[in-house]
């Protein structure tokens, strides 16, 4: 889903401990405006999970147009799905530092049940590749979630910034998680093969032909045998 051009407003208060570095950023984004198309796009890889279990569920970014070097989003879990965390409470989520080497990770869970994530780099540091994954959370079924496929999806507007301090509004996009009680389900997972697509490893390099291993290709995980 294309990003779509919007005029700055000042950034929503983010519910999270931040350091003065991320305060500094976010209030500087007020300076830029988007003046080109852009077609950068976010999107989730699909999960299957058994009530009481866990599983990890990745964001990825398609970032074809524009030099991104910070992002932010909430995202909401359906009827029956918790975000992970620790003893201290903090979301269990892992940033992927193959695509964002020197960048700081911050993560909350709202009162809402919503996580928060804020990816910034101070010095502008970019996003590296042109897709794949950037991090990945770990979400819980309850004993009762309801049985078949629900949605995770990006709530509102997901912020991009570039190297330029120019912002980019993404509108909400959704992520498929197939909640089962059929062990089988979960021993493999999906192939979805479309060769007109390109496809990347997960380290977000495009490749010529995919080995054994996972892969990306038009926003979903293949796996290669």
């Amino acid at each position: 889903m294309p990003l779509q051009e919007k005029s700055v407003t000042l950034p929503r208060i983010i519910p999270i401990r931040m350091k003065k570095t991320h305060i500094l950023l976010l209030a500087a984004l007020i300076c830029g405006t988007a003046k080109a198309d852009d077609n950068n796009t976010f999107y989730f890889t699909d999960a299957i999970i058994m009530p009481g279990e866990t599983a990890s569920i990745e964001l990825c970014m398609r970032n074809t147009a524009t030099d991104l070097t910070c992002l932010e989003a909430e995202i909401q879990l359906p009827e029956g799905l918790t975000i992970v965390c620790n003893e201290k409470g903090e979301p269990s989520a892992t940033l992927y530092r193959n695509r964002t080497a020197s960048h700081e990770f911050l993560s909350n869970v709202l009162d809402n049940g919503n996580l928060k994530l804020l990816v910034s780099s101070i010095n502008g540091n970019l996003v590296s590749g042109k897709e794949g994954p950037l991090l990945n959370f770990h979400v819980q079924a309850s004993e009762t979630a309801p049985i078949g496929e629900c949605s995770i999806e990006t709530v509102g507007e997901s912020l991009l910034v570039n190297s330029k301090a120019a912002a980019y509004y993404s509108v909400g996009v959704k992520g498929k998680v197939l909640i089962t009680d059929d062990p089988t389900n979960i021993e493999h997972l999906p192939l979805t093969i479309d060769h007109s697509e390109p496809i990347y490893n997960l380290a977000g390099q495009r490749v010529s032909k995919a080995k054994n291993g996972i892969f990306i290709r038009g926003g979903k995980k293949e796996l290669h045998k």
